[in-house]
C-alpha cells in the first residue's frame, strides 16, 4: 500500500505561516533595537516579543564574536501573559560611554 503525504490545505493562513528570518537579519534587528534602547537595553523577553527574535542569546553571542561590546545584566521580566521570568537584559556599549571625560 502506498502511503500518502500529509498536506496542509491551510498552509497560507496566518496561523500556520512560518516566519523564517535569517540570522543576519535578526542580528541587524537586535543591533538597531539595542542602539535605540541606549543604556536601558532590552531584555530577552522584549527581543522575543517586540523584535520577533526567538533565540536572542544565540544572536547576542554571534554579535559579541563579531566584536560588538554587549553586556548582560540579569533581571526579572514579565512576559505578555503576565508571568515573571529571570532573564538577561542586554546593553550595547556606545563608543561615547566607554570614553572618560
Amino acid at each position: 500500500m502506498e502511503k500518502k503525504k500529509a498536506t496542509n490545505e491551510n498552509a497560507s493562513s496566518p496561523k500556520t505561516q512560518t516566519y523564517d528570518m535569517p540570522s543576519h537579519v535578526q542580528r541587524a534587528r537586535i543591533l538597531s533595537a539595542l542602539e535605540q534602547a541606549g543604556s536601558r537595553g532590552m531584555s530577552t523577553i522584549e527581543l522575543r516579543e517586540q523584535e520577533n527574535i526567538m533565540h536572542p542569546s544565540g544572536r547576542i553571542k554571534e554579535l559579541r564574536e563579531m566584536g560588538y561590546p554587549i553586556i548582560t545584566d540579569w533581571t526579572t521580566g514579565t512576559n505578555a501573559q503576565g508571568n515573571p521570568h529571570r532573564c538577561a537584559r542586554y546593553v550595547l556599549i556606545q563608543e561615547s560611554e566607554g570614553v572618560a571625560a
